[in-house]
C-alpha cells in the first residue's frame, strides 16, 4: 500500500513529455496488482495508518480501473486536441490518489477529511472541461450540497471522538457499547445520503452530469457516489443503533419510490446523459435499502451494486459521449437508425441497456435480485415497489435504445459509421469485468 502511495506522489509531481501516458499505464497496471487484494483475510489487514479490508479492497480496484478508463475516454478530446492534458491528467491522478487514501484510513478525520476533499479535483475537472457556461452552476450546486450536509458528520464524529478519547474506527467498534437514537442516525448519514444521492438530496446529480465532461461523468458514476455508499457501509458495522421499526421503513419506502420517480422522469428524458444520470438516482436508492433492510444478502447485494452500477454507467456515459463527440448533440430527438450503418455501435449499446436494467449475463442481475430478496424479507408489502421498479428499469432502458437505433435515419448521423479501435477497447473494458465477476461470485458472500 505504501509502495503505491510513493508511486502516485512521484507521478503527480512528474511533469515531461510522457506524463499522461505514465500516469495512464500506471493506474491500469495498479488495478491488476491490486486485485491480491481479493483474498484478503475477513478481519482485514492493517499496515501502518491504513486498514484494508472486504468492502475497500472491492472499491480501491474500481476506483483505480475507471481512472485509467477516463484518461482513454478524454484521448480525443483532451489529448489529441491539446487541451491542457497535463493538467488534466494531474487532475485525474489527484482524484484517484484522494480517492485511494479514503477508501484505506481507519482514522475518523483523515476519512472526514478524504471524504470533502474529492470534491475539489471533482470541481476542477466539470470548470476546466466541461461543455456549457452553466458548468459554473452545477459545480455550485454540488459543492454547496455536499459540503453543508456534511457539517453535522464533522460535529457527530467530534462529539463521539472526545467522549471515547480516540479517533480510531477500529477502537470504536470494539467500545460501541451504548446505542445511538435516530437523531444521530441522520446526523452521521446525512453526508453519506447527499453524497449517494439519496432521493429527494439528488438535485445536484443531473446537473453535474449534465454539465461535466466525459472523464467528469464517469468518476461521478463509478466512483464519487460509491464514497457515500462504503460511509454507510463503514459505518453501520461501527456503530450501533436503537430506533423505531418505522423509522426504517419510513426510509426504505422513500428510496423506492424514489427509484420509480426517477424511472418515470428518465422515461420523459430527452437528453442522454441526464436519463443515464436520474437511471443512477434509482438504482442507488434500491442499494440504500436493501443496505439497510439489516439482511446479510442485502450488505453483499449492495456491494455488489457498487460494483457492477459503476462499471455499467460509466460505460453508458462512454457511449453517449462517443455520439456526442460525433454529431455534437445529446438530444434523443435527432437520433435514431443507428443500427442499419453501426451494428457494433449499436450490439454493445444493446449490452449495457439489458445490463443497466439487471438481465443475464451480467452481474447486474444477481445484485438486483440479492437487492429485492431482502427487501421482500424485511416487508412483504415491498413487493409491489419491488415489481414497479424492475418494469420502470425496463422500460427506460428500452425506450433508451430503441430510440437511438432504430427509426428513420437523420442524414447527419452518417458520421458514426467509423469506429476507431481505440473506442472499441474503451467500451470492452466497462464490459468484461461485468461478466467475469459472473464466474467468482464467492468473493461477495465473504464479506
Amino acid at each position: 500500500m505504501v509502495g503505491v502511495l510513493f508511486s502516485m506522489l512521484y507521478l503527480i509531481f512528474s511533469i515531461g513529455l510522457w506524463s499522461w501516458e505514465l500516469r495512464f499505464w500506471f493506474m491500469m497496471f495498479y488495478s491488476f496488482i491490486i486485485v491480491k487484494y481479493f483474498n484478503i483475510d475477513l478481519g482485514g489487514m492493517i499496515e501502518f495508518i491504513f486498514f484494508l479490508d472486504k468492502i475497500s479492497s472491492v472499491l480501491l480496484i474500481l476506483s483505480f480501473w475507471t481512472s485509467g478508463l477516463m484518461m482513454l475516454a478524454s484521448y480525443n478530446c483532451v489529448k489529441s486536441s491539446n487541451n491542457k492534458s497535463s493538467l488534466f491528467s494531474l487532475c485525474v491522478l489527484v482524484l484517484c490518489f484522494v480517492i485511494f487514501l479514503f477508501f484505506l484510513v481507519e482514522n475518523f478525520f483523515l476519512f472526514y477529511f478524504f471524504f470533502e476533499i474529492s470534491l475539489i479535483p471533482t470541481l476542477f475537472l466539470i470548470l476546466g472541461w466541461g461543455y456549457q457556461p452553466e458548468r459554473l452552476q452545477a459545480g455550485m450546486y454540488m459543492m454547496l450540497y455536499t459540503v453543508s450536509a456534511s457539517l453535522p458528520l464533522l460535529l457527530c464524529l467530534v462529539f463521539i471522538s472526545v467522549n471515547m478519547f480516540t479517533y480510531s474506527m477500529n477502537e470504536v467498534k470494539l467500545m460501541s457499547f451504548f446505542s445511538l437514537n435516530w437523531l444521530w442516525f441522520l446526523g452521521l448519514f446525512f453526508a453519506f445520503l447527499v453524497k449517494l444521492p439519496m432521493y429527494m438530496f439528488h438535485l445536484w446529480l443531473p446537473k453535474a452530469h449534465v454539465e461535466a465532461p466525459i472523464s467528469g461523468s464517469m468518476i461521478l458514476a463509478s466512483v464519487l457516489l460509491k464514497l457515500g455508499g462504503y460511509g454507510i457501509m463503514r459505518f453501520l458495522s461501527i456503530f450501533s443503533f436503537f430506533f423505531n421499526y418505522k423509522f426504517l421503513m419510513l426510509m426504505i419506502i422513500i428510496c423506492l419510490w424514489g427509484g420509480f420517480l426517477t424511472s418515470l422522469v428518465c422515461v420523459g428524458q430527452s437528453d442522454m446523459k441526464s436519463l443515464i444520470a436520474y437511471s443512477s438516482v434509482g438504482h442507488m436508492g434500491i442499494m440504500l435499502g436493501g443496505m439497510i433492510s439489516g439482511f446479510m444478502v442485502g450488505w453483499d447485494g449492495a456491494l455488489l451494486m457498487m460494483v457492477c452500477h459503476g462499471l455499467c454507467s460509466s460505460g453508458l456515459f462512454c457511449l453517449g459521449n462517443l455520439i456526442y463527440e460525433k454529431i455534437n448533440s445529446r438530444s434523443m430527438y435527432l437520433l435514431g437508425g443507428m443500427i442499419n450503418f453501426n451494428p457494433i455501435m449499436s450490439l454493445m449499446m444493446f449490452l449495457f441497456c439489458i445490463g443497466n436494467m439487471g438481465a443475464p449475463p451480467f452481474i447486474n442481475l444477481m445484485s438486483e435480485v440479492m437487492l429485492y430478496i431482502s427487501m421482500y424479507m424485511y416487508s412483504t408489502m415491498l413487493i409491489f415497489f419491488v415489481l414497479v421498479m424492475v418494469f420502470m428499469g425496463g422500460l427506460y432502458n428500452l425506450l433508451f435504445y430503441v430510440t437511438v437505433n432504430h427509426g428513420e435515419i437523420m442524414s447527419f448521423m452518417k458520421v458514426i459509421y467509423m469506429n476507431k479501435s481505440n473506442e472499441i477497447l474503451l467500451i470492452m473494458l466497462h464490459m468484461m469485468p461485468l461478466v467475469l465477476l459472473m464466474l467468482n461470485l464467492g468473493f461477495v458472500s465473504k464479506i
